[in-house]
């Protein structure tokens, strides 16, 4: 029996941050090899529709981030969702047509599109529960998403359970002593030691901001620096999983208490460090801020 899988469909210019961190959140809950978010690779004279029908085939539920760009509204002519080839459209008919749980799910405030907003093929959306994840409530909103998706994924491991399972795997590594999937798990590390730099631009400021990391570590264990407005801050609980590098970073703000910025990273095959980062303060948070970092030489980015 196969097992049950999520793909979540989004906008790039609309949802891509929230898209990349609810995945990583997800896949942290359910594995990663069961959340599918882009169609990356399609081979020289495929059909798009094709890939799509068979990428989506492979899941179970289909996530639908809806924010308030997702419909592609372009100046002077409809919006992308109208288009025969829109990616968001072929994903969300392919997933309507297979029969697959869709859930809309509305980022930011945004509100549920009416029927009459949508094409013919995928106007049963409007007609769907919906689901909200906002930056104030984050996690909560994740806790609520997960636990919907618990029925048809299968129940999402607690603290407890994840800690089982490790020392599980701990005894079986010292009975396997170098079996391959332990030995691939605990040496093989990307090459992410060093420093790196990026140009990131927050929705509330008017300038951007170049951020400079600096990690070392080996094996899982990630340690370094940071820098965030600037200031270089110290890499908490830095590690490398399955997911790819994750870590965390304090700021204390006059009049904000402490601010936790959570930051999940993988190293593409461009060579560069792709992030997602997160803001958490006591009066809510920022949205998801996507952005790329690039390795540093001697002469500066490569």
């Amino acid at each position: 029996m196969s097992v049950a899988q999520v793909f979540i469909s989004y906008r790039r210019d609309d949802g891509a941050g929230y898209a990349r961190a609810i995945g990583a959140e997800l896949a942290k809950r359910f594995g990663a090899g069961r959340v599918f978010m882009d169609v990356d690779d399609i081979a020289a004279g495929q059909g798009f529709a094709e890939v799509i029908q068979r990428a989506v085939g492979s899941a179970s539920v289909l996530l639908v981030l809806i924010g308030r760009r997702w419909r592609g509204e372009r100046e002077g002519g409809g919006a992308r969702l109208h288009d025969a080839g829109d990616f968001v459209r072929l994903e969300i008919a392919a997933g309507l047509r297979l029969g697959l749980r869709v859930i809309p799910v509305l980022l930011d405030g945004a509100t549920m599109p009416t029927p009459a907003e949508l094409p013919a093929d995928i106007q049963a959306l409007a007609g769907l529960q919906a689901l909200e994840i906002g930056n104030t409530r984050f996690a909560a909103d994740i806790d609520r998403l997960s636990a919907a998706l618990a029925g048809t994924l299968g129940s999402a491991a607690g603290p407890a359970d994840r800690r089982h399972w490790l020392v599980l795997g701990a005894g079986l590594a010292g009975v396997l002593v170098l079996g391959i999937g332990a030995w691939l798990y605990f040496t093989a590390r990307p090459d992410i030691n060093g420093e790196w730099q990026a140009e990131l631009h927050y929705e509330w400021e008017s300038t951007t901001r170049v951020e400079r990391f600096r990690f070392s570590g080996e094996r899982h264990e990630v340690t370094g620096t940071a820098s965030f407005l600037g200031v270089p801050r110290g890499v908490l609980d830095g590690e490398i999983d399955h997911i790819g590098l994750r870590f965390s970073t304090r700021t204390s703000e006059m009049g904000d208490g402490v601010q936790a910025h959570s930051y999940i990273a993988r190293l593409g095959a461009d060579g560069n460090l792709h992030f997602v980062m997160m803001t958490l303060a006591g009066q809510g948070s920022d949205a998801p801020v996507e952005f790329v970092a690039r390795r540093m030489s001697d002469t500066g980015p490569r």
